[in-house]
């Protein structure tokens, strides 16, 4: 007897049959296989692959009887070892009758007869295989043959590649698929054959999954032409579809495609046929099945890892459009609300619908991108655990994705190369949730992230970017240095970096060309509102045909740019997405405190202000500036557009950072950058109902850190911005300034704020005294350009109203128009600017008055005060009078009180008293007493204050005459006094170095704290070089000394002689003299 089985030998005969029958088919076959290089069609080859590709048995499928379920790779066990057991009859029965109705063939010769009758009478589709029949009779003439696990096989063989008028081989295992699961489903667990007809059933299960993927990867070899079954098309269907797949089914396919090793040539068709499918298609299409089919494939480890290792999973050196059209997973990742497409359909003619109608559309796609966002998760999830080397694809992917979009941060990007907003918001949102396993409120894990990481690392490239704190030369040099011992980055590290440019060029993309399309939406509307007012105009002109059709095309291009204006509102306002951001972004701030910490503790041990000036770590040094930038242009987008959103959050780490990099600012060489993060602060303490302190404000006003530090980091900054080497440095200090004033504002309602303004006058003089003079500098300059605009505007308001400016000629009319227009914008931004910058100056000038009176301010302070004072209510003020000055931000009364109340605040120092006294350009005693009237006919001011301005002028009238008397004393000053600049006696006379002229120190101190070099040469000058004139200070003492020891001598003679006269006069009274 032969070593194979009966089985075994019947399989050869139908091997035997079907070769024979691929003859004539392997012409077509070959041509419909050609996509597919794992498959062959010559004859020696197909033998042996038809062999090796059949579902066979395995040493576990024979358990009490030959019954199968186990791999179908598996080696046959011989059969000398494997004695077959006869079942009993009942059994064999149930066997025969179930595989029957499940594959709708039989072998009973018995019944053939009435097999045949049923098929061609009934349809029933029960089919006698007599060839089968035959060959296991001619193999055992003492049996006949029956239908049972040890001769499906073969049967099933027979019924697929012989049976042509049947049906498509791969429905017909559909459908038995099905079958087998509705008998399973009736067998009971009491049945004392249980085990052994669920062997059964496992075993046609086993032999239907293992056919049906030959059909899919060996189709030529099936009886059908073609007999290809298009598994992608089907798992598109729905799940009650007569040619869905069931998802069982999905997954019996895959594992014996796995254990056959042929899970390639299934699985790659499939995908691909998916991915490309996908590519034409968008949200308004029926897209969730792609989703939903690759989802089922990657839940198997060996399906994901496959289709990694794909060749076009990642494609390099291809224009960036294909990253997301020919990538397997770029289809996937462009679903998004933002396009064109979608937006025009969810939001055609959005201006003309019901505010609910907007809202009802926003709140399902926004519920929609959330689960692709998920489905995306999930895909990328299950292929990254799959294998070392898919996980490595997958890293390969996303940095492809942020390498190839720089240019989306452009000021001007060209269409066509880079990628979509749609395709880069979702790879930022997926990257954002593969951080989430180490971002967390302890930041338990942050000390996982490699510092080093672009010196061990190239898969960002980062060369182009702007670093924090250092030139590319420097730059070059550092990274040339590569790491490359020691492991190479780890996961947390890879995706934390990835994750940070995603923010950048992909979110932060989005954004901007969000902005952008707000500008296009406004000079759009603009355009066509002028087209809609001048068509009467042209109504019945030649031109009318051509100009309807551009007010058309702009009527669309307008409806279009606000139905995308709308899905960008979707994707960007979504809590829950931008929530995840706003985590990631925290973790990040936190990242990069510690790496400036020095002792690297922070969060866990706060970290220490200051930092150490020249200390910065060259980590930190070389980062590029997006990392900075990330977290600044997400919370100014959504303090603008969507501030609700940050009102659900917590700002402790925000705070901190925002803190952190203002105080120890030499960290960020960009001062732009820094103003960043002023900006984020003002936002944050912008009043809101119900938060009148922003949604930072309490943080700002209750952590200590904030109160310890932030005054300071404040003030600081307000120092640093006075010069930014830009051309605009000028103009843009003021709008700086103006955010922190708005700061100050907020953060002054805390005591402990005030007593930190305080501490810095008394342990910083040097540097309070700099801040002042530059807030003294800054309300000067405002206050004179705003009251100049302001009388501009009353002088073209005169010229254009008398009778509409009769007198002008048109061109003349248009002048002045655009001129008034000019003068009233600037008007209203530098009155702003002024309102605020006294207002400042009100509050400090209370909490620490004695810091306002050095010798180095106070004459400056005094002559602000005095000129404005006189603008505000002296003969010159009718010029002031415009129409409607509230459009101007300018309100003459509270700026009146203001200024009052910085003179009532200084009231108590004489210094200030004395310098106002001296100041002959604007003081005058009738301006006090004009302010005086004002204030108390519009009741302003109260009485008690009202009293102490005129006890104030009072003393300063005194002190005026006092002083001018001691003028008269010194008489005629020499030259060699008197100061250079000022033309005053020097007190405290000093030579400075580079230009030998001889200067008060408290005019060159006065002229340092605004700029920084000799006045004479414009040499660059440090106080601390000065050189003190010793003998000169001696002369004018000597020289003072001797005049009023004249004017005492003076004096002392004119008040003897009148002492003298008067003596004489009562000589006479009393008759002593007689007078001839």
């Amino acid at each position: 007897m032969s070593d194979l089985s009966e089985a075994d030998i019947i399989r050869q005969k139908r091997l035997a049959r079907l070769q024979s029958a691929q003859v004539d088919r392997s012409p077509d076959a070959s041509a419909q296989s050609t996509s597919r290089p794992s498959v062959t069609t010559s004859k020696p080859e197909l033998n042996k692959k038809l062999k090796e590709s059949l579902p066979t048995k395995s040493e576990s499928s024979f358990v009490a009887v030959k019954d199968a379920s186990g791999p179908s790779s598996s080696k046959r066990p011989p059969a000398a070892s494997t004695p077959r057991v006869v079942l009993p009859q009942d059994f064999d029965a149930w066997e025969e009758s179930t595989l029957s109705k499940i594959f709708r063939f039989t072998l009973n010769e018995k019944d053939a007869a009435d097999a045949a009758a049923t098929s061609s009478s009934t349809g029933s589709g029960l089919r006698f295989l007599q060839s089968v029949y035959l060959d296991l009779k001619d193999s055992n003439e003492q049996r006949l043959p029956r239908l049972s696990t040890t001769t499906l096989d073969s049967a099933l063989l027979s019924k697929l590649t012989e049976d042509t008028h049947g049906d498509e081989p791969f429905q017909y295992l559909i459908d038995s698929f099905k079958q087998i699961n509705t008998i399973r489903r009736t067998l009971r667990i009491a049945d004392p054959l249980y085990q052994r007809k669920t062997a059964t059933i496992t075993e046609a299960k086993r032999l239907c999954s293992g056919y049906a993927v030959l059909t899919v990867t060996m189709p030529f070899m099936f009886a059908h032409t073609p007999a290809n079954p298009d598994l992608a098309r089907r798992l598109l269907q729905k799940p009650d579809s007569s040619s869905a797949v069931p998802p069982e089914f999905v997954d019996d396919m895959i594992t014996r495609a796995a254990e056959d090793e042929t899970l390639h040539e299934f699985i790659s068709p499939i995908v691909i046929e998916l991915s490309s499918g996908l590519a034409r298609l968008s949200m308004v299409d029926n897209y969730q099945s792609y989703f939903a089919a690759l989802q089922q494939l990657v839940a198997h480890k060996p399906v994901a890892q496959i289709i990694a290792e794909f060749p076009n999973f990642v494609i390099v050196d291809q224009p960036v459009p294909q990253l997301e059209e020919r990538t397997i997973l770029g289809p996937f990742f462009a679903i998004s609300p933002v396009v064109a497409k979608v937006a025009d359909t969810y939001f055609a003619n959005a201006n003309d619908r019901p505010q609910s109608d907007i809202d009802s559309a926003l709140t399902g796609l926004r519920t929609e991108l959330r689960t692709i966002q998920d489905e995306l998760f999930f895909i990328i999830d299950k292929i990254v655990r799959a294998s070392s080397q898919a996980r490595e694809r997958v890293l390969q992917f996303f940095a492809l994705a942020v390498n190839l979009n720089h240019k989306r941060r452009a000021i001007q990007v060209e269409p066509g190369t880079v990628s979509s907003d749609a395709f880069m918001i979702n790879i930022t949102a997926v990257l954002t949730r593969l951080c989430e396993p180490f971002v967390d409120a302890s930041f338990a894990k942050i000390d996982k992230i490699d510092p080093l990481y672009f010196r061990k690392s190239t898969r960002i490239d980062i060369k182009d970017e702007v670093k924090l704190d250092t030139d590319q030369q420097h730059f070059d040099e550092y990274y040339a240095q590569r790491i490359q011992d020691g492991p190479a980055p780890n996961f947390i590290s890879e995706v934390f970096y990835l994750t940070v440019a995603a923010h950048h060029y992909g979110l932060g993309g989005a954004m901007n060309n969000q902005a952008q399309l707000s500008n296009d939406i406004k000079e759009l509307e603009k355009h066509l509102k002028q087209l809609q007012d001048e068509q009467p105009k042209w109504a019945n002109s030649p031109q009318a045909v051509l100009l309807n059709n551009t007010l058309d095309r702009v009527r669309k291009q307008y409806s279009h740019a606000q139905a995308l204006q709308h899905a960008f509102t979707c994707v960007l306002r979504d809590r829950v997405t931008a929530g995840k951001s706003y985590a990631f972004l925290m973790t990040l701030a936190t990242w990069l405190m510690r790496i400036a910490d020095p002792n690297r503790q922070h969060p866990q041990k706060f970290i220490k202000l200051p930092l150490p000036a020249d200390s910065t770590p060259e980590v930190f040094k070389n980062l590029p500036e997006y990392f900075v930038e990330d977290i600044t242009g997400f919370l100014i987008y959504y303090s603008r557009n969507f501030p609700d959103f940050l009102f659900e959050q917590q700002h402790v780490e925000l705070v901190a950072f925002s803190v952190t990099f203002l105080n120890a600012s030499h960290y960020i060489k960009n001062p732009y950058l820094k103003s960043k993060i002023i900006e984020v602060l003002f936002y944050g303490t912008y009043a809101q109902r119900p938060a009148p302190l922003g949604y930072l404000g309490e943080t700002l006003t209750s952590l200590p850190y904030s109160i310890q530090h932030l005054f300071h980091s404040l003030m600081s900054f307000y120092i640093e911005i006075e010069s930014t080497g830009a051309s605009s440095q000028f103009y843009d200090k003021f709008n700086i300034r103006y955010y922190i004033s708005q700061i100050v504002k907020c953060i002054w309602q805390n005591t402990l704020f005030r007593d930190k303004l305080e501490e810095e006058t008394k342990l910083s003089a040097d540097f309070f005294v700099r801040f002042v003079a530059l807030l003294l500098n800054d309300v000067t300059y405002l206050l004179d350009e705003s009251l100049s605009k302001l009388t501009d505007i009353h002088n073209l308001q005169i010229e254009l109203s008398n009778n509409g400016g009769a007198g002008l000629t048109p061109q003349e009319r248009t002048e002045k128009q655009n001129n008034l227009v000019s003068a009233e914008r600037q008007a209203t931004s530098y009155m702003s600017l002024a309102n605020e910058t006294v207002s400042m100056l009100k509050l400090f000038t209370k909490a620490v008055p004695a810091a306002f009176v050095t010798s180095e301010i106070v004459d400056r302070l005094a002559a602000m005060l005095d000129y404005n004072l006189d603008a505000l209510v002296g003969p010159k003020c009718t010029g002031l009078k415009v129409k409607d000055p509230q459009k101007y931000q300018f309100n003459p009364k509270v700026l009146l009180s203001d200024i009052t109340d910085v003179y009532l605040n200084l009231s108590g120092q004489p210094a200030l008293i004395l310098a106002i006294a001296r100041d002959g350009r604007s003081y005058r005693r009738d301006t006090f007493a004009r302010a005086t009237q004002i204030l108390t006919k519009y009741a302003v001011k109260s009485s008690a204050d009202i009293n102490r301005l005129v006890e104030f002028a009072d003393q300063v009238e005194l002190t005026k005459q006092q002083d001018e008397q001691g003028e008269e004393e010194l008489g005629d000053i020499p030259d060699e006094f008197l100061d250079p600049l000022m033309y005053t006696l020097m007190e405290n006379p000093v030579v400075l170095p580079s230009s030998k002229v001889t200067i008060d120190l408290a005019t060159i101190k006065s002229h340092l704290l605004s700029d920084s070099t000799d006045p004479f040469n414009r040499v660059q000058l440090r106080l601390q070089d000065v050189i003190p004139n010793v003998e000169l200070k001696q002369k004018i003492n000597e020289f003072k000394s001797a005049r009023r020891k004249s004017k005492l001598a003076i004096t002392a003679n004119a008040q003897q002689e009148e002492k003298q006269v008067v003596d004489n006069d009562k000589k006479d009274a009393d008759g002593d003299i007689t007078l001839d």
